[in-house]
């Protein structure tokens, strides 16, 4: 009855499991995990999955909670999951870009890097560079 494996544990894993694919994703968008599954293992890689993981089970959590769609199935609630994992580490950039215009960092400079990032985002992973 009160084994942590439980039956009752399996929804948890369906979230959990779509929270490690969304992070995932969220590297390859990234450009850290390039077109031909090969990945360099750092601390900033490390965050970056942590973070998205993160960001998709206690965000994703809330969204469900706040929005009253734990009436709809596990894997509905996963997918929920999986876009908070790929679309978090966006919004924390969005954040940081914000932040870093306040304390006085040029516009110009700003528009370079996420036109480097989108770059990244819509090209083979390496900044457009074959």
């Amino acid at each position: 009855m009160n084994d942590p494996l439980s039956i009752k544990g399996l929804p948890w894993l369906f979230k959990i499991i779509a929270a490690v694919v969304g992070a995932i994703f969220a590297l390859t968008l990234s450009g850290d995990i390039d077109t031909e599954g090969r990945i360099k293992i750092t601390m900033g890689v490390i965050m970056k999955f942590t973070f998205s993981v993160a960001i998709s089970l206690y965000g994703g959590s809330a969204f469900i909670e706040y929005y009253e769609l734990s009436k709809y199935s596990h894997m509905a609630q996963g997918f929920v999951m999986l876009m908070f994992a790929v679309f978090g580490l966006l919004g924390i950039g969005i954040l940081y870009q914000s932040i870093a215009l306040m304390q006085g960092k040029p516009l110009s400079e700003v528009i370079s890097e996420v036109k480097a990032a989108f770059i990244s985002i819509l090209s083979n992973g390496k900044g457009g560079k074959n």
